[in-house]
């Protein structure tokens, strides 16, 4: 593999699956460009952590990737892992060579055959981001200039094969190396590679061949995304000059917190309030779930912060995966009580504290041999 994804997220090899996750969102955090602005090295750190997350953060990428069967670009490669041969790592030598055997200018263009990416912010609500949604996603990115499809000219008239390479794109020129003189294959300065020369720039973009436009799509986001998540919508990004493909859009996604909800991977947490007669009587009681609402039946004398937990009823994957709801019981006193309200308490207070309130009973007894000595 060319990239190690191990290393890339700071974990090792053996680690399990919510090790992953964890040293991700750690990453995801600490690089999101919405807390480095126009730092060009995070924003790039951030893309590394999630293309690394993209294939650990899978099972089956994860096991491809583990025995070698992914390309650099995280596709099944049946030449790979097993018995087979792959040029990943060897970039830098064999860059250092194809100068010598004429190849220098040809990987230069290849590198840059592609166009850049956009990334763009979107938010979501609590409930959009556990459930699933359709949103419509506006930004601006490079597209080709429809006049001149991306040659940069104005028409086939005034494009001429270029006059210092002969339209291969290359020059040759001598160069001092380690290793005495030697001719060097580059690429040509004058068409920048392309082999050719335009005369008659189109009006449209100006001979840049593409042009910059605002888009709108509509794009799903799955049930269960996180916060600093990031979607790649591939061929969605800038445009490259020519017949180049274009690059990704990058969906950065900022989940608003919830007033009910607090969440922790797949799992929810809820407080649900009830009055003081349903804790000890018990009842009916409305908890709210990703789901929907739901009642659920309260059991006499609940504590107050006691947990219930019911499985399943946290957040939903589109994989199939599902977390727990965990609904802890805030027991509410109320303000104000009538007269006869009061006198019917303390009366119930008074002949059962022994039997109904023993932590209390405790609580005082333990006070009374603190201060006997």
């Amino acid at each position: 593999m060319a990239k190690d994804y191990y290393k890339i997220l700071g974990v090792e090899k053996s680690a399990s699956a919510d090790e992953i996750k964890s040293a991700y969102r750690k990453l995801a955090k600490q690089y999101h460009p919405d807390l480095h602005p126009g730092d060009e090295a995070a924003a790039e750190k951030f893309k590394e952590c999630n293309e690394a997350y993209s294939v650990l953060g899978d099972e089956d990428k994860r096991k491809k990737y583990d025995n070698g069967e992914l390309d650099d670009n995280g596709n099944y490669n049946p030449f790979s892992g097993q018995g087979g041969f792959s040029a990943s790592g060897f970039d830098d030598i064999f860059d250092i060579f194809s100068g010598f055997m004429g190849g220098g200018a040809r990987r230069s263009a290849q590198r840059e055959s592609v166009g850049s990416d956009v990334q763009q912010r979107l938010e979501l609500t609590f409930m959009e981001a556990i459930r699933g949604v359709k949103k419509s996603v506006s930004f601006a990115r490079v597209e080709k200039c429809p006049d001149c499809h991306g040659s940069g000219a104005k028409d086939d008239r005034s494009v001429k094969t270029c006059d210092k390479c002969g339209g291969s794109g290359q020059t040759r020129y001598t160069q001092s190396t380690i290793f005495g003189q030697q001719t060097v294959i580059g690429e040509c300065d004058k068409c920048h590679g392309s082999g050719k020369i335009i005369t008659d720039p189109c009006k449209t973009c100006g001979g840049k061949g593409t042009v910059r436009k605002n888009k709108v799509i509509n794009v799903t986001i799955p049930a269960g995304v996180e916060n600093g998540a990031v979607l790649q919508l591939a061929g969605e990004g800038n445009a490259a000059r020519g017949n180049a493909r274009s690059g990704n859009l990058l969906l950065i996604l900022s989940v608003k917190p919830s007033k009910v909800f607090r969440r922790e991977n797949l799992d929810l947490y809820v407080d649900v309030p009830v009055s003081f007669s349903m804790a000890v009587n018990g009842g009916e009681v409305e908890i709210p779930a990703a789901d929907g609402k739901f009642v659920a039946k309260l059991p006499e004398c609940t504590q107050n912060g006691e947990v219930l937990r019911y499985r399943g009823k946290g957040v939903k994957t589109a994989r199939g995966a599902s977390g727990d709801l965990y609904a802890r019981i805030v027991v509410e006193v109320p303000k104000t009580i009538s007269r006869a309200q009061r006198k019917a308490m303390e009366d119930f207070e008074r002949d059962s504290v022994l039997k109904n309130y023993p932590k209390r009973r405790e609580f005082l007894d333990e006070i009374t041999k603190l201060y006997e000595n």
